[in-house]
């Protein structure tokens, strides 16, 4: 495909890089064995169970896969590869961008897939902290909808 796809068999795949989310995943990982290992406590709580929230944050981040199927004409969403969403793209109504602020800080850009129909959907397709080629993921997004999947 072109600069945010791969085209894998019947299937069109977003590519992310997950390389960062793998490692901080791993970090966390590590650490909550390591207390686990030594016992250390802090005020009768185990301190390995802080690390239960960053490492769901992060087993989500790694383990999310956002994929076009072009012989049903729809948008799968899945998590470990059991949990899957599946959006029908004749539904597909708009594209919504959303800058994230925080402290009137940048915190990253997202791009999301509204569906219409009986309960309206907001389907998250990519977030990024850098996204400064918007457009084009915009523009690619459209042509891989409307010319292979329901051209």
């Amino acid at each position: 495909m072109e600069q945010f796809y791969h085209k894998n068999g019947n299937c069109i795949r977003l590519k992310e890089n997950k390389l960062f989310d793998m490692i901080i995943l791993i970090v966390f990982c590590l650490s909550a064995i390591y207390f686990i290992y030594v016992g250390k406590t802090l005020d009768s709580m185990p301190i390995w169970v802080l690390f239960i929230l960053p490492i769901s944050v992060y087993m989500y981040k790694v383990s999310r896969k956002a994929q076009f199927r072009l012989d049903s004409s729809i948008l799968e969403i899945s998590f470990f590869v059991f949990f899957t969403q599946k959006y029908d793209l004749k539904n597909f109504e708009q594209f919504l961008i959303i800058k994230h602020r925080m402290n009137f800080l940048n915190n990253g850009k997202e791009v999301k897939m509204i569906f219409k129909g009986e309960n309206k959907k907001e389907v998250s397709l990519l977030r990024k902290y850098n996204f400064k080629n918007i457009e084009n993921f915009i523009s690619e997004t459209e042509k891989i909808i409307f010319k292979q999947c329901l051209g």
